[in-house]
């Protein structure tokens, strides 16, 4: 059973164009390991304490470590009873298939946990053909957006308009 609002935890680490993932995390009571042991990129289970810890594969880049932490979370919010039993681990194929699992719960809400929705809007946007060029001072530059995130690109560019992820964080509330 889910046991967190997702959407009152996105509004209270929200900063202007950012979301302080640290914050959500803090929330959740997730604790973040660099584990030079794990095989694997990235793992997310509870400890001999009981606390749900996400542990990252110590060779992991900035980006992905952040991109991971975000799908963790997420993980938690979403499964927090799978975690709990037999933890979720996360591989290289995972990583690759982000974008074509952009749709699913997982995916949908780890880019709301990381990317404000408005921004969120403006990618969406500026990923759809476009019939009519936009005026200069509505069009957004998501290069420029994607060179300044902590998170990788095509996790960024898996995002999804509201209205298709509003159905998933009005029933997880």
């Amino acid at each position: 059973m889910n046991l967190f609002n997702p959407q009152q935890l996105i509004k209270s680490a929200s900063e202007g164009d950012t979301i302080n993932l640290k914050k959500i995390c803090q929330s959740l009571g997730l604790k973040l390991k660099i584990n030079n042991e794990l095989t694997d990129l990235c793992r997310i289970a509870f400890d001999e304490n009981g606390n749900a810890v996400i542990q990252l594969n110590a060779s992991l880049d900035k980006r992905t470590k952040f991109t991971f932490v975000a799908i963790c979370a997420a993980e938690y919010i979403i499964n927090s009873e799978r975690v709990r039993d037999t933890g979720v681990t996360y591989d290289i194929f995972f990583l690759r298939d982000i974008h074509a699992n952009r749709a699913t719960n997982l995916i949908m809400l780890a880019t709301r946990l990381a990317i404000p929705e408005h921004i969120i809007e403006k990618i969406a946007n500026a990923s759809e053909v476009q019939f009519t060029k936009p005026p200069e001072s509505e069009r957004f530059d998501i290069d420029a957006y994607i060179e300044q995130s902590d998170y990788l690109p095509e996790f960024i560019r898996s995002v999804i308009k509201q209205s298709s992820s509003k159905l998933l964080l009005d029933s997880l509330s």
